[in-house]
């Protein structure tokens, strides 16, 4: 049996001007999920990231965090199937249909919390409108044909390791958990609360894929410590 690891990217720059680098704490996240990934004894066959420089930097964080701990070669691709919805152009459209007045995006957004929870709200409502266009059928399409291709080259006893974001690995999970018509509810409930590194399990048989867990952050609890185990859990 074969195992694909979706790895959410680490905490980006949210509000600083360019959304699209790791923060500091991205940093330390990325390294942690790969030392994490080490300590339980696992081994990457490949790994592949979207075109996103935040999800390369990540892929580069667990790579380092691997290697600290043992000798990891791999291949390591990059499919911009798994890059990420373009939010601001989310954003625009449901502008343009006069279903919103704001004029956030992820470059021009506030960095505190207030700012994070009006940005959330204003792109949850605008993503209700951007799921029944073509601009998302095409998007589903090449993250499930992502989710495909990941899985036919995890053969038996294969492991592959992919980063992406929060949108496309919660649309890939939500259609292996969902039924048909359920998929974008369940798309746009995990988004809001995926962490940065979370990390989602499929394991791939003769019977297909079957998702085995969704979200897993426990390094980011251990590495934080008792006194304050959600230091390093971020959303935004």
């Amino acid at each position: 049996m074969g195992a694909i690891h979706l790895v959410r990217h680490g905490q980006a720059s949210f509000g600083s001007g360019d959304y699209d680098r790791l923060s500091e704490t991205g940093h330390l996240q990325a390294r942690l999920a790969g030392e994490d990934m080490a300590t339980r004894g696992l081994r990457p066959d490949l790994v592949v990231h979207g075109g996103m420089r935040r999800q390369r930097e990540t892929a580069e964080g667990l790579l380092a965090g691997l290697r600290a701990h043992g000798d990891v070669d791999c291949p390591v691709e990059v499919d911009e199937r798994w890059a990420e919805y373009d939010a601001d152009s989310v954003l625009e459209a449901a502008r343009v249909a006069g279903l919103s007045a704001e004029s956030g995006t992820l470059d021009s957004a506030g960095s505190s919390d207030e700012a994070k929870q009006a940005f959330q709200r204003e792109l949850d409502a605008a993503l209700g409108h951007w799921s029944g266009l073509e601009a998302f059928a095409r998007y589903r399409a090449d993250a499930e044909a992502a989710l495909a291709d990941a899985a036919a080259r995890s053969g038996t006893g294969r492991t592959t390791l992919v980063v992406s974001s929060a949108g496309t690995i919660s649309l890939a999970v939500a259609t292996l958990l969902a039924d048909p018509e359920g998929v974008v509810g369940l798309w746009t409930r995990l988004q809001r609360v995926t962490v940065n590194t979370g990390t989602a399990r499929v394991v791939v048989g003769r019977g297909g894929m079957t998702c085995i867990a969704v979200n897993e952050h426990q390094h980011l609890e251990r590495a934080a410590g008792p006194d304050d185990p959600r230091r390093l859990i971020t959303l935004r």
